[in-house]
């Protein structure tokens, strides 16, 4: 992993001056988008075509599969072919077990450009989305957008009136709609592997940003829609989630964060 690590570093450099070819005319860079997911072909599709029209064109989606077996392969090797923007994909080939932090890590060794935001499947960004995200990138900066929902139950909302507010702390941040300089996600180690099932991923990961330094910013444009609606729809249900979620940061509590009586 640590020789892996040291490879992708050195790459980065060269990695982020890829563009496309109208990006290199304009002066443009390009910003990548790693969309994770799991047995959601159809949702997936429909989060795709959300980047047709994109007030920036220059950016690419890595779909980082995690195992899946409804057949988004197969719909992704379709896609691609009339796709206005650059779409590749990565399996963690991973069928028994849940490897969320190894198909991201797969996705964003994968991107080529100079900024990497990490999306969830069930996230659907709204026109502007590349060009807000490319306004407030920064190094040693972990930037997070506005995360809504069409259903007023959602508890996104109260989490996002929060940050509004100013009430923000790196230790708090969720990773879903998050941007980094891609040389700042490979340099900090990315996502943690060794964490199985639901929850905890993202806990571990701002926790230890911020023991390394990150800053982290509020950018409220950058905006996705979530679909509850979708929950479940993959075989994880809520009552699932939230055990495993359970597991996970009690785990992290004993194992790292002995001192820390609070997560989010």
């Amino acid at each position: 992993m640590i020789a892996a690590l040291k490879t992708a570093i050195r790459r980065s450099h060269d990695l982020a001056r890829w563009r496309p070819a109208a990006a290199r005319r304009r002066g443009d860079w390009v910003l990548s988008i790693v969309v994770t997911t799991f047995n959601r072909r159809e949702p997936l599709r429909k989060l795709l075509d959300h980047f047709r029209d994109q007030t920036d064109p220059e950016f690419e989606v890595v779909v980082a599969i995690d195992g899946s077996t409804d057949g988004t392969q197969m719909m992704l090797d379709e896609y691609v072919k009339g796709a206005p923007f650059e779409v590749r994909w990565i399996d963690t080939g991973q069928t028994d077990r849940y490897c969320l932090g190894m198909a991201r890590n797969m996705g964003i060794l994968e991107t080529r450009g100079k900024a990497v935001v990490i999306l969830d499947d069930d996230s659907f960004p709204t026109g502007d989305f590349v060009e807000q995200h490319k306004r407030t990138v920064k190094p040693h900066t972990l930037t997070g957008g506005y995360r809504t929902s069409h259903d007023p139950e959602d508890e996104l909302h109260p989490k996002m009136k929060e940050l509004l507010r100013g009430r923000v702390r790196l230790e708090r941040a969720v990773e879903n709609n998050c941007c980094m300089l891609r040389q700042d996600w490979v340099g900090c180690g990315m996502f943690s592997e060794r964490i199985d099932g639901y929850g905890g991923i993202g806990q571990e990961f701002t926790a230890r940003l911020a023991r390394q330094g990150f800053r982290y910013r509020f950018n409220p444009s950058a905006v996705i829609f979530h679909h509850r609606e979708l929950e479940g729809d993959n075989g994880l249900t809520r009552a699932q989630k939230l055990e495993q979620h359970a597991q996970n940061l009690a785990l992290l509590r004993e194992k790292f964060w002995p001192e820390r009586g609070e997560t989010r």
